[in-house]
C-alpha cells in the first residue's frame, strides 16, 4: 500500500513493515466484526513488537488516520444502510472522511499524516494498524468510523458522535488521560457542526483479558492496542447510518463527509497545539515474528 511503501524508504524499518503490508492483504481474522461498529475480540497475549520507542522520525507532528473497516472476503465489513434506494457503506464513508482529514492537516506543513490504507477495498488487521502508528512515532492515532443502531437496549435510539477511548487509572494511565482529552477535543469540533456529542464510551474486557501490569484491559481493540504500544489512540464514531437525521444531515453527501473530516482535523490541531508531541515510553519488550497476530 502506498503509505506503507513511502514509510519503508523514510524509516528504514523494511523487514517489519513489509511483513505488516503482506499480512494486511491476506489476514482478516482481527478485522472488526460485521455486526458491530468497531468490535474485535480481546487480545489473548501480552507481548507486543518493539516498534514504538526510540528517536522520532522528524520534528513534525505525526498523525495516523485509520479509515475503519474495508473489504473482507469480497464484502464490506462495516455498517451499511439503505435509504431512498441508495445503500450507504461505512467502509466507503470512512475512507472519504479520512482523506478529507488528511488533506486539511497537510495544509499545515508542521504535520506529517499517514493513512493505515489507501483504499476501502482492503482491510488491515487491528493490531497491525496500531503497530504501524507506533512505528512512525505517531503523536495521535485516530480510527475513524460510522456507527449503527443495533439491538433493543439503550442503543436503540442513539444518535450522534462518540469515542471509544482507553479507560484511566490503570496501564499507561498518562497515555489514557491524553487520549481521552484528544478524543473530547475532536468531539467538541464535531458538535460545533451540529452532531450530538455522546461523549466517551468506555468498556472493559469481557473475558478477563489483562494488560502486562495485571490491570483490566480495554474491550475495544484500537484503544487497547494503542495502550499496549504506548501511543495516544482511540476511535471516533461520526453518527449513526441508520438514524435518519444523522444520515441525511451528516452522512449522505460529499460536502458532509468533507465537513466531518475537517472537523476531525481541527480537533486534532487544537489538541496537538496544546499538548505537543507525545511522550515516548521506553520499555523492554519481546519481539515476536513479524506479522504475528
Amino acid at each position: 500500500m502506498i503509505q506503507f511503501k513511502k514509510l519503508l524508504r523514510a524509516s528504514g524499518r523494511a523487514l517489519l513493515l513489509t511483513a505488516l503490508i503482506s499480512g494486511a492483504l491476506v489476514s482478516t481474522s482481527l478485522a472488526e466484526e460485521e455486526d458491530g461498529p468497531a468490535f474485535a475480540p480481546p487480545i489473548t497475549k501480552t507481548v507486543v513488537p518493539e516498534v514504538g520507542p526510540g528517536v522520532g522520525l522528524s520534528g513534525h507532528m505525526v498523525v495516523v488516520l485509520d479509515p475503519g473497516h474495508g473489504k473482507t472476503e469480497g464484502h464490506y465489513s462495516g455498517c451499511r444502510f439503505e435509504h431512498d434506494g441508495v445503500t450507504y457503506y461505512e467502509d466507503l464513508i470512512t475512507m472519504k472522511i479520512s482523506s478529507y482529514t488528511k488533506e486539511y492537516l497537510e495544509q499545515n506543513t508542521n504535520y506529517k499524516v499517514y493513512l493505515t490504507k489507501d483504499s476501502a477495498e482492503v482491510t488491515v488487521p487491528l493490531e497491525q494498524r496500531a503497530a504501524f502508528a507506533a512505528s512512525v512515532q505517531a503523536d495521535l492515532f485516530v480510527s475513524q468510523h460510522v456507527d449503527s443502531i443495533a439491538g433493543n437496549g439503550t442503543e436503540r435510539n442513539a444518535y450522534g458522535a462518540s469515542s471509544m477511548s482507553p479507560a484511566v487509572g490503570r496501564y499507561n494511565n498518562e497515555i489514557a488521560l491524553q487520549s481521552q482529552e484528544a478524543a473530547r477535543t475532536i468531539l467538541k469540533q464535531l458538535n460545533s457542526i451540529g452532531l450530538h456529542n455522546r461523549g466517551l464510551l468506555l468498556k472493559d474486557s469481557q473475558n478477563g483479558t489483562l494488560y502486562p501490569d495485571g490491570s483490566t484491559a480495554d474491550y475495544y481493540a484500537i484503544p487497547r492496542y494503542s495502550q499496549m504500544y504506548g501511543i495516544r489512540g482511540f476511535i471516533i464514531e461520526h453518527g449513526y447510518l441508520n438514524h435518519t437525521s444523522d444520515l441525511t444531515m451528516f452522512l449522505s453527501t460529499e460536502e458532509q463527509y468533507k465537513a466531518l473530516g475537517e472537523a476531525d482535523a481541527k480537533g486534532i490541531i487544537e489538541y496537538l497545539e496544546k499538548a505537543g508531541k507525545a511522550p515516548r515510553l521506553i520499555t523492554e519488550q519481546t519481539v515476536p515474528a513479524p506479522g504475528m497476530s
